[in-house]
């Protein structure tokens, strides 16, 4: 079974990082980039998900679509269960843990500025076996 990453972040910098990790991991030998949750949603409802996992390394505040809201119209979508995603996020906020932890998608949270190492541990991980769930 493949692998697609998709990057759900505005800022280049954050962009340029989680590609080269990306590619450091092997998982993927590239991924797709999206300033936007609408934009992300819009590319995943006219993707081929047949035998094909999509991680998703997503910032939290990417408007006009957050992350939740996007997490939110992938559940209502058949191929729900061939999405993970990684939310990667400048906020500390407990609450966004707890909201994190209701998407059965979500499978890791990091913090800005996101550790590489851990980063990359967790997308060799995912290559290996189907992640586990938060």
């Amino acid at each position: 079974m493949s692998v697609d990453v998709i990057i759900i972040d505005d800022d280049p910098a954050s962009i340029f990082l989680y590609q080269t990790v990306v590619k450091k991991s092997e998982l993927a030998k590239a991924s797709l980039v999206f300033s936007n949750g609408q934009d992300a949603l819009n590319y995943l409802d006219t993707r081929d998900h047949q035998d094909k996992l999509c991680l998703l390394l997503m910032d939290i505040n990417v408007l006009p679509l957050s992350a939740w809201e996007l997490l939110d119209q992938i559940n209502l979508r058949p191929f729900a269960d061939c999405i993970s995603a990684i939310i990667i996020s400048s906020s500390i906020d407990s609450i966004d843990r707890k909201k994190a932890k209701a998407f059965k998608q979500v499978i890791q949270c990091l913090e800005k500025p996101v550790d590489v190492k851990e980063l990359q541990d967790k997308l060799k991980s995912f290559g290996r076996v189907f992640p586990e769930r938060i």
